[in-house]
Order: structure tokens, then C-alpha cells, then sequence
């Protein structure tokens, strides 16, 4: 599988935008999953954190901020897991409107996000990807221009 386009580009920092809304669309959303017994709280409460976590990575790498500490201890595999039912979620959604575009901007964008989470070692997964992921990426836009340019 080629890597998304999204990560040939450059950094895109409105993926911290992006996490910060599907963090605040699970603690709204969450609690009646929980109420209605589709969902268990101790699950509720795991994927906020999670979603939460994601979220500071991106904002702290887009606006150079030193990260909150206590979501720095989640796990890289839980990230990818809830990016990865993140996709799954607007892959459903697609399928009843295969038209719409801003589905898959969205896709694209979880695709992304996802390829970044995974191009980091578990140890000291959070913190490392934080500081580098702005890096990494302006890295990998300068070698796409050089390939461009040697075309």
C-alpha cells in the first residue's frame, strides 16, 4: 500500500483541529452510548483518553507547546486503533453517500494521521512523536520536492 497522500506534503496542522473535534464529539457523544448500554464506561472512558491524546500530539506539534504529561503515557497501539475505527466509521458512512466529498477528505485525513502514528517506535511513543513529527515531515516534503525537481 502506497502511503497516503497527505503525508507527502508537508506537515498539515489542521489534523490537531481535526483530533481536537473528534475528542470533543466523543465526550458528548459518549455518555449516551454509555446510558443507552451500547457502550461500556470503562470503553467510554479509554477512547476519550485516547482520542484526547491524539489530539495533544498534533496541537502540541503545531503549536510547539510542551505536551500534557499525563496523556503522554498512552499507548501507540491504542492510537491506531481508534484512528483505525475512526477510518472504518467514515468508510460506513461513505457507503451510504458515496458522493460526498468531505467524506473522503476526511478519509484521506484519518489515512494520514494513522501513517504518522505508525512511523513511531512504542518507546516513549507519545513524547518522541510529539517533538518529531513536525520534523519528519517537512523531511519527507523536501525529499518529494527533490524527486519532483530531478523528474
Amino acid at each position: 500500500m502506497t502511503d497516503p497522500v497527505l503525508t507527502l506534503d508537508g506537515f498539515h496542522p489542521e489534523f490537531a483541529d481535526l483530533a481536537e473535534r473528534m475528542a470533543g464529539d466523543r465526550m458528548r457523544g459518549y455518555p449516551k452510548l454509555v446510558a443507552t448500554g451500547q457502550m461500556t464506561p470503562a470503553a467510554a472512558k479509554h477512547r476519550i483518553f485516547v482520542m484526547n491524546a491524539i489530539a495533544e500530539i498534533w496541537r502540541c506539534a503545531t503549536d510547539i507547546l510542551p505536551p500534557n504529561k499525563a496523556l503522554m503515557a498512552v499507548h501507540r497501539d491504542y492510537c491506531l486503533e481508534e484512528l483505525a475505527e475512526a477510518i472504518e466509521g467514515a468508510k460506513q458512512r461513505l457507503r451510504r453517500r458515496p458522493d460526498d466529498a468531505a467524506l473522503l477528505a476526511l478519509i484521506e485525513q484519518l489515512r494520514a494521521m494513522r501513517w504518522w502514528h505508525g512511523e513511531y517506535p512504542v518507546l516513549a511513543y507519545a513524547l518522541n512523536m510529539t517533538c518529531m513529527l513536525r520534523h519528519d515531515a517537512i523531511q519527507r516534503a523536501a525529499q518529494a520536492e527533490r524527486e519532483r525537481n530531478a523528474a
